[in-house]
């Protein structure tokens, strides 16, 4: 019987070679069923049967931070799928590799081989330092077209509209020492905990979509003939791609590591590659992928909005699920000693996410030196950015705030 790795590796190399992908007889059914169906497949893959003993506990479901997997009576661990929001901590407690994240990689290879219209790369901040030193953003670009994607589209740019909308929300609803906001760019998991669990702070978050969804809504409404393909270290976004209000603007989810296993697979070589450098992203656009960067790209946005306002941004920074409820059970108790909170579910922000390839202190210091590449400081010097907001209809940064209905969501 061939392990997971091998049927994926396997299925994938037949659908790069043009091949209809054929498992072999002994290959078991679901795995298959799941690798070829992605929507109708869980966000976490059971391999094994548990073979844990203790009558009290689980790993995979004391690490579990929504509550989606508890132990019953029966002494059978139970999901709930509603409650799962596929952020991987239960994959990397389980000591016998019984739990696997799902595996976008092989429908969307089908796309690369067998779709005719656009396919667009959506390529998160974190990239930085995932392949080697010496993948840039140009030799990335190069090699994902070569790969059959039609454009690359780095997610920070989007960060950067977000800071935009957050900014402006900042200055419109803080009036008074009182008032705070906390912010609903980046993390799935920082904004599934208030929707599931601190339902009460809904009306402190601004409905504003994360810069996922944001870049694949504007790719649509640019192409709405488009597939968009979301990159990044972070398995809690195949979740959010799913939830209800957001469904369509992100049609797959690749880890780096999925997307590492397509470029061995392919046998590119980067090397004779020409890097295809288009800037898209600001500074603070780019360090979202660190813990504490949507906080300072907002605070640097309200300065340059509203310059000597009487109530400066402050922000509090928390990173980690424990930090986050800590910090969320500190704003319920009136210990508010900063008026703007910035959750992010994994230590280290984006860069210490669940699939990304490299340490996580080596990957911020890779983001943040791309970071300081970059010709712009903020969104407000970004042309790509108001070029772009631009040919979504809006004519000033005032309008995209009263109108901004794209980039809105429904948190409750």
């Amino acid at each position: 019987m061939q392990s997971l790795t091998d049927l994926y590796e396997k299925m994938v190399k037949d659908a790069l070679d043009g091949k209809k992908p054929v498992a072999p007889e002994d290959a078991v059914p679901h795995l298959v069923s799941c690798l070829k169906n992605l929507d109708r497949s869980h966000l976490v893959w059971h391999l094994k049967e548990c073979v844990c003993t203790d009558p009290k506990s689980r790993p995979c479901t004391e690490v579990c931070p929504t509550g989606a997997r508890w132990l019953g009576e029966d002494n059978v661990v139970h999901v709930d799928d509603e409650k799962c929001n596929g952020c991987g901590a239960c994959i990397d407690a389980c000591a016998i590799g019984a739990l696997k994240s799902s595996k976008d990689l092989l429908p969307v290879v089908h796309e690369l081989n067998g779709y005719h219209g656009p396919i667009y790369a959506l390529i998160a901040p974190a990239f930085s330092g995932q392949f080697g030193e010496q993948m840039t953003i140009g030799k990335l670009r190069a090699a994902l077209k070569k790969l059959g994607f039609t454009g690359v589209l780095e997610v920070a740019a989007f960060a950067d509209i977000l800071t935009f909308k957050e900014a402006l929300e900042f200055v419109k609803n803080v009036k008074s020492p009182t008032d705070f906001q906390l912010t609903s760019c980046c993390c799935p998991m920082w904004v599934g905990m208030i929707k599931k669990q601190y339902h009460e702070l809904l009306p402190n978050v601004p409905g504003s979509v994360s810069p996922m969804i944001a870049a694949g809504r504007t790719v649509k409404t640019l192409h709405p003939e488009a597939r968009t393909v979301f990159i990044g270290p972070c398995l809690a976004k195949k979740a959010e791609r799913r939830e209800p209000d957001l469904i369509g603007a992100v049609d797959y989810v690749l880890t780096y590591q999925e997307l590492r296993d397509l470029f061995l697979i392919s046998d590119i070589n980067f090397e004779e590659l020409e890097a295809d450098d288009v800037p898209h992203a600001s500074e603070t656009g780019i360090a979202y992928a660190c813990a504490g960067g949507v906080g300072e790209a907002v605070r640097r946005a309200v300065e340059k909005l509203d310059p000597g306002r009487e109530i400066p941004l402050k922000v509090r920074m928390a990173d980690g699920v424990p930090d986050c409820k800590k910090m969320i059970d500190d704003i319920l108790a009136g210990k508010r000693d900063a008026n703007f909170f910035e959750g992010m579910g994994c230590k280290g922000g984006c860069v210490g996410g669940p699939r990304a390839i490299i340490p996580k202190e080596q990957g911020r210091e890779a983001v943040l030196k791309y970071a300081r590449q970059s010709r712009y400081v903020t969104p407000m010097e970004n042309p790509f950015v108001i070029r772009l907001l631009e040919k979504l209809g809006y004519s000033s940064v005032e309008e995209f705030l009263e109108k901004s209905d794209l980039f809105d969501r429904k948190l409750d």
